[in-house]
């Protein structure tokens, strides 16, 4: 089974698990593919994040509350969120670690999208990431720019390999060196929830990436777990039968989905 390693903040309020990278590795054992996530975890909330894992079935050996040791072997990507970034630990880490997942040819998935305001740090992870996506109000914030196109070729002039602009209900934008065009979104039914739609697209994208799909077959995946998450209430992750079924029997809408 194919595992990605995450690395993302996680903490627990009110019962509330809060960080992405628990929401995304959800949707990605969910999609049939092993999950870790390397997380710093405060000692008075470990528990309830581990029955989280456990309910959803996600690896835990990489939670960790003051030392740690990464376990990153058999990984097939990995995939770092912003939040992770915003902690000089992590920055750090990251760092370190970058030159040796290229050098191996694992994919680094790279979503900048937080509250995280260290701009230049953002920049330097989107730079060394092999997929890196940005929403267009990250992309306004790290680099000045608002054409998902302009966007894209700013990045990968700066080293990335292939850019994924999210455009919400128009769906995304994706360039590398061998192909670039804008997958729109899928018809939804009903909107009910946009809460963990961004999560769940982040899932679709990393198991496309995983399985080695072209990018824009990956985002057109992306794209129907984004679809699918929004048609239920509260953050909603697909199985690998139910994104099988709903591509199947959904067509595009171009112009974006209209209802929300």
């Amino acid at each position: 089974m194919r595992k990605i390693l995450l690395f993302g903040k996680i903490s627990e309020n009110g019962g509330k698990i809060n960080g992405a990278a628990a929401y995304v590795a959800a949707g990605l054992v969910k999609l049939g593919l092993c999950a870790s996530v390397f997380a710093k975890i405060n000692e008075s909330e470990y528990d309830k994040v581990c029955a989280f894992f456990d309910e959803n079935g996600i690896n835990k050996d990489n939670l960790f509350t003051d030392s740690y040791k990464l376990d990153d072997t058999g990984i097939s990507a990995v995939f770092i969120t912003g939040d992770f970034v915003s902690d000089n630990f992590g920055m750090g880490l990251i760092i370190e670690l970058s030159d040796k997942y290229r050098a191996l040819e694992i994919p680094i998935i790279f979503d900048p999208g937080c509250e995280c305001e260290d701009v230049d740090n953002l920049n330097e992870i989107a730079r060394s990431s092999t997929v890196f996506v940005p929403s267009s109000e990250d992309a306004l914030r790290l680099c000045n720019m608002t054409d998902p196109e302009e966007i894209s070729e700013h990045y990968l002039s700066l080293g990335a390999h292939k850019v994924v602009v999210t455009l919400d209900k128009q769906g995304a934008y994706y360039k590398s060196r061998v192909e670039c065009g804008t997958a729109p979104t899928f018809r939804a039914d009903k909107v009910i929830d946009t809460t963990g739609a961004g999560d769940a697209f982040s899932a679709g994208l990393i198991s496309g990436i995983a399985d080695e799909l072209p990018l824009g077959e990956a985002v057109v995946r992306a794209n129907a777990c984004g679809c699918i998450a929004i048609q239920h209430e509260g953050v909603y992750m697909p199985n690998s039968a139910e994104l099988r079924e709903y591509m199947l029997s959904h067509r595009f809408v171009v112009d974006g989905c209209k209802d929300f």
